[in-house]
């Protein structure tokens, strides 16, 4: 069921994220609507309307071996050095979608511009704006493989991007590789960190008898990541 790289592109409307959960991202969720920061997501929103580089996508791949204790699955004579984390999250996979996605180029430039500026607040909002995008678009594509699965009645599991649940940041180099082109226009640096800033990429898990394990925020010591549950007694 191996599949060439299936592609989907999103106007901002699509996947803009609301005021709302913007504010609700930076805990502010009690500010005026005339208060500056609140005037200024409205703004920028507006502003962002005319993005038209959000794309993203995933190829599909047989998994030839997944071993536990050592962290690390088999992907065309290729090894994804994922940690016994996430290779217990998707034990039952049989395959794996290689997922890339960017909000595009405009979020690099509008960031730049406004740290430039000495906008540091701003800047701030608009990462913010940019991190919200990408995972809403990525929210989309993981729906449409859910849905090309139904007939085969196969499951899928959470993603899972490399820096995160201890999957090492080097893999980038390996996964970009398993995927081989595509037409995101995403690119790696030496730092393995990808251009378009705002750009996610990882792994979905696939199997019949996959089960659903919640992101296991609760034992993860990666205090950084933008997945992770800020818990309160």
């Amino acid at each position: 069921m191996a599949t060439p790289f299936q592609s989907y592109h999103f106007t901002f409307t699509e996947v803009a994220p609301t005021i709302a959960e913007v504010l609700d991202f930076l805990q502010s969720s009690d500010l005026e609507e005339e208060h500056p920061a609140v005037v200024f997501i409205r703004d920028i929103l507006d502003e962002l309307n005319f993005n038209t580089g959000i794309t993203g996508g995933y190829v599909i791949k047989e998994i030839e071996n997944l071993n536990i204790r050592t962290g690390k699955i088999g992907i065309e004579n290729t090894e994804l050095n994922l940690g016994r984390q996430i290779c217990g999250y998707i034990k039952e996979s049989t395959h794996i979608a290689l997922f890339l996605c960017t909000a595009g180029e405009d979020f690099t430039r509008m960031t730049n511009a406004l740290n430039e500026q000495g906008d540091i607040m701003e800047a701030y909002i608009l990462d913010t704006i940019g991190s919200l995008t990408v995972e809403r678009a990525m929210d989309k594509i993981q729906k449409h493989l859910l849905q090309s699965l139904l007939s085969e009645r196969l499951k899928i599991s959470n993603r899972y991007s490399p820096g995160y649940c201890n999957w090492p940041l080097t893999d980038q180099e390996i996964l970009f590789d398993l995927i081989g082109q595509n037409p995101t226009g995403i690119m790696l640096n030496d730092s393995c960190l990808m251009t378009p800033r705002k750009s996610i990429s990882g792994i979905i898990g696939l199997g019949k008898n996959l089960k659903h394990h919640e992101y296991g925020c609760k034992i993860c010591t990666n205090n950084t990541c933008i997945y992770r549950k800020i818990l309160h007694d």
